[in-house]
């Protein structure tokens, strides 16, 4: 039986990988697998959204489940309303950071974390069956659910006031296109934003993985700050007021000790991902924290702070996860906590992260026929080895498949340049029989 669910749900082309016919399956697995009761369903704004909505809704009925649609919000909305408004499970139709040809499907529990793989296999094993005749549950829309939201984070953020911050916002045409600027306005912002049109042609077009539409706003602008979030606003990425990019692990970092002398944080510890910069945890180290490393995904994240009762965590690329306010990564309230943390510094946010080290990174991400294949070519193998072999003991290097894509993503930092371009250019070039496509690469 093929496996459907990746590191972030099910994704792939809609209408091709990811049709109707399996969101209507998937959706019935679900309810089959979880019998909730009360099934809470969003989705972004791609074009392919109300088709997989309507099939996910109606598996999901057929399994008996009463399904509230809360149409076009951020996955963290379903996160924290399935928890409030006592929902037992809670569905996105989003391919969050993917094309716009993409879609995809993912599962909140009650709690509002994301299924874990064990109840992703449940489902799955659930696929192919058909269940005993019995009461269709109700589709029916929930119109209160954007008002929810945006109060939720309104409190979460108590204390916070925007009079005379000017500040660049990137929608991404996603599901934050409608809420974040309402959303910011009314705690006294002066906005600009692009991205705006909730307009699922172009979703991602601009946003968290798109960064360079926003720096260029910030300093036509001359912004105080620029946040971009990604097509299903679980992403928060920053810019300062010279049009620099800060991480998600830089940001964690300079974060930490405020919020810890603030009283928001209990332990002295930062869940970081396997792709968090070397720089950054020396930094908290150097603080008192520990730095708990975990598998690339903001689950992995959420289960570690959890386990551990950690309050703050999270990836390079904007998933950070407040644990004090939610249980999973959530760009609007990423923004909104750390504006209330620069206005209580009195910093602005240069000036907040400039302790904070970055060591050199190059990263190539090479498009695959197979990622397993790929990765279990002994040649690969052999290049995996030599390139850390070259980097020796100051450096690291990660080689990985793409939970969401077929791409292998290679990884290499270090405080020499030179040898990490080295490094990566090994594997890639052992990973050249397998190509499906161009390579495309990113240094910093």
């Amino acid at each position: 039986m093929p496996k459907y669910f990746g590191t972030d749900g099910v994704r792939g082309i809609a209408g091709v990988e990811l049709t109707c016919e399996l969101a209507f399956r998937l959706g019935r697995a679900a309810g089959r697998a979880f019998h909730p009761r009360r099934v809470l369903l969003a989705r972004d704004t791609r074009l392919s959204g109300p088709a997989l909505e309507a099939a996910c809704a109606a598996g999901l009925a057929e399994a008996g489940c009463d399904v509230s649609l809360a149409g076009i919000l951020p996955s963290p909305a379903v996160s924290h309303l399935v928890r409030t408004g006592k929902f037992e499970l809670g569905s996105v139709i989003s391919a969050s950071h993917n094309p716009p040809e993409d879609n995809g499907i993912k599962f909140y529990d009650p709690q509002g974390l994301k299924l874990s793989p064990q109840e992703e296999e449940r489902v799955e094993v659930l696929l192919d069956g058909v269940p005993p005749r019995g009461r269709l549950g109700s589709v029916e829309p929930w119109p209160q659910a954007e008002d929810g939201y945006r109060d939720f984070l309104l409190r979460a953020a108590t204390g916070l006031s925007l009079q005379g911050v000017k500040l660049a916002l990137d929608c991404a045409h996603g599901a934050t296109a409608r809420v974040a600027p309402q959303l910011f306005q009314s705690l006294g912002a002066r906005l600009t934003v692009i991205g705006r049109e909730p307009d699922g042609s172009r979703i991602n077009a601009t946003g968290a993985a798109v960064i360079e539409p926003l720096q260029a706003l910030v300093r036509a602008e001359g912004a105080d700050l620029g946040v971009a979030f990604d097509g299903d606003g679980d992403r928060a990425m920053f810019v300062d007021s010279r049009g620099r990019v800060v991480e998600g692990d830089v940001l964690m970092a300079a974060l930490a000790p405020q919020l810890h002398r603030s009283g928001e944080l209990a332990a002295r510890a930062v869940v970081f991902t396997v792709l968090g910069n070397m720089g950054p945890e020396r930094y908290l180290n150097d603080q008192g924290f520990q730095v708990v490393r975990v598998p690339v995904g903001d689950r992995h994240v959420s289960w570690a702070m959890r386990e551990h009762g950690i309050e703050l965590g999270g990836e390079p690329s904007g998933h950070l996860v407040f644990g004090r306010y939610a249980p999973t990564g959530d760009g609007l309230l990423t923004a909104l906590l750390t504006l209330r943390a620069l206005q209580r510094a009195d910093v602005d946010l240069a000036s907040l992260v400039a302790p904070v080290p970055v060591y050199p990174q190059v990263r190539a991400d090479v498009r695959v026929h197979d990622r397993t294949g790929a990765l279990q070519d002994p040649h690969v193998k052999e290049a995996i080895e030599a390139a850390r072999a070259l980097l020796g003991g100051k450096g690291r290097l990660l080689v990985r498949p793409s939970g969401t894509q077929p791409l292998i993503r290679i990884m290499a930092e270090g405080e020499d340049e030179g040898r990490l371009q080295r490094a990566v250019g090994l594997v890639q070039d052992a990973l050249a029989p397998h190509r499906a496509e161009s390579v495309e690469e990113s240094m910093g």
